[in-house]
């Protein structure tokens, strides 16, 4: 069996962290400017752990996670696990796991969340390290040079860019519009200062194809895209409405807005995900022309 070492990570790994990404998960095609800032923009609190596996100094799987501090559920914790295909089966991931979950453990964690591929072998191995399946999630993805007709903008309604409202706007929706989103684990936001520097100023935030709807002077939907520029590649950063503004279409005339903005700044292929039980999302994807790509589970384990 290849030998292996495990050691810290530094912000100078983040390029072999991209470099797994594009193989393990080539929806999350995000610039290196982006990967870098995930990696710096993890909040103090969240008492986080990074760590590379190498072979022969080649690093050829990671570990980054830490205490979910977007949820006020104690004890919630978060962990990304990847390891490339050719050096899987020879005990990284085992040895990678081992280790993040003993100083999770050690500040506090009692719950550990997983995102898991959709294929046999990592689902089995998820079990086999005592997880239990939860929620899934659908990737899909689109030209957005190809779309059908824009729906008109309701009465009462302005779309604007998102480089014309203020952050503050944009948190305040945030906070109040994915609190009952899908999932494992209640989402209940994030202080300012954080979402200004997670989300406000991340390198692929486009304030362009990014947009806000306005009804009397108050942000009530909004669509966020994040642009790699030198691929053509986009993701959808989230889509949300207020609740006395949902079932109006403000989700579907975003999305139209925000996609033909997409491909006017060289966007060829843009993704999004969504949890299956979200079914008024799905409709609108699906309206749209977004073709499936991938599902991903959410993985939980007990770590008491």
């Amino acid at each position: 069996m290849t030998e292996f070492t495990i050691r810290p990570a530094t912000v100078d790994d983040v390029e072999h962290f991209a470099r797994i990404r594009a193989v393990v998960t080539p929806w999350l095609g995000a610039s290196i400017a982006a990967q870098r800032s995930w990696y710096l923009s993890a909040p103090a609190r969240a008492r986080g752990i990074r760590l590379c596996a190498e072979v022969e100094g080649q690093v050829v799987g990671f570990a980054t996670g830490g205490l979910n501090v977007t949820t006020s559920q104690v004890g919630a914790s978060a962990l990304t696990l990847l390891v490339h295909p050719g050096f899987r089966e020879r005990g990284i991931g085992t040895a990678l796991l081992t280790a993040a979950e003993e100083h999770l453990r050690s500040v506090g964690a009692t719950q550990l969340q997983c995102g898991t591929n959709d294929d046999p072998k990592t689902l089995a191995w998820a079990e086999r390290h005592g997880f239990r399946q939860g929620a899934s999630e659908r990737y899909s993805v689109i030209d957005p040079r190809v779309l059908p007709p824009q729906p008109p903008t309701p009465d009462g309604v302005t779309v604007v860019s998102l480089a014309e409202v203020t952050p503050e706007a944009v948190h305040e929706l945030d906070t109040i519009a994915f609190a009952d989103e899908p999932g494992d684990v209640p989402y209940d936001g994030i202080p300012f200062e954080e979402f200004v520097v997670k989300f406000w100023d991340a390198p692929d935030l486009d304030r362009y194809s990014s947009v806000v709807a306005i009804v009397d002077g108050v942000a009530v939907s909004s669509v966020l895209l994040d642009v790699n520029s030198e691929t053509g590649w986009a993701m959808s950063g989230g889509t949300c409405t207020l609740p006395a503004y949902r079932g109006r279409g403000l989700a579907k005339l975003l999305k139209s807005v925000s996609l033909r903005r997409a491909a006017e700044v060289g966007v060829t292929a843009a993704y999004t995900s969504n949890d299956y039980t979200n079914l008024p999302m799905l409709a609108v994807n699906d309206w749209l022309g977004y073709r499936v790509t991938d599902r991903q589970w959410s993985y939980l384990k007990d770590l008491t």
